[in-house]
């Protein structure tokens, strides 16, 4: 009987995706990198995307505006490989995820085990409600998935060992910091603002 999986499988995919990561430094730690290979990504981008896009390390939309702009995405595995090490998660941790999809946040409950607590919050309701949808299917009913301004945390789960927020932010919001533990995290994509030299 064969047992080989075929390249371009679900299970295959994942793994070379773990692999790639961890290859090029992102990962740097086992749990993040046994997260990787874990958690489906394929069950949390749209269903017209396709397997081989859906591993690749690589941005992918999942909402876009009238004008075809892309408004929300899974972020490319490397930025949430590089975030998930940065923020150092534990089991048992609690953890505030800013900007919902569910892939970032299903890695999280990896990390954190069923001892800790994951919640993740979108100001988009079609958003947190694909993130619901995609974590039910994937496994991760435990993930908490609320419909609010993230900028303002989630009083009710505070405080919190990390807060990760996956989308581009021009400043540290007070409601995080106040909402964060001793010793606990916040890790962002800050936007710097640019000066012309003109």
């Amino acid at each position: 009987m064969d047992t080989t999986v075929e390249s371009t499988s679900p299970d295959r995919l994942r793994a070379d995706l773990a692999a790639h990561l961890t290859a090029k430094g992102w990962t740097r730690t086992p749990a993040v990198e046994r997260a990787f290979r874990t958690v489906p990504r394929h069950l949390f981008v749209p269903d017209t995307v396709g397997l081989e896009q859906a591993y690749a390390d690589k941005i992918v939309a999942t909402k876009r505006g009238p004008d075809g702009k892309t408004t929300s995405s899974v972020s490319a595995p490397w930025v949430q490989a590089f975030m998930l090490a940065e923020a150092g998660l534990k089991p048992g941790a609690r953890v505030l995820e800013v900007g919902s999809g569910g892939y970032q946040a299903a890695l999280i409950a990896e990390l954190v085990g069923p001892d800790g607590l994951v919640v993740t919050v979108d100001i988009d309701a079609d958003i947190t409600g694909l993130a619901r949808t995609y974590l039910d299917r994937a496994g991760y009913p435990h993930v908490q998935v609320v419909h609010g301004d993230g900028d303002l945390g989630h009083l009710p789960g505070a405080p919190y060992d990390a807060i990760i927020i996956t989308m581009e932010a021009g400043d540290v919001s007070p409601f995080w910091v106040t909402q964060l533990a001793p010793d606990g995290r916040i890790v962002l994509p800050l936007r710097f603002p640019v000066k012309s030299s003109c």
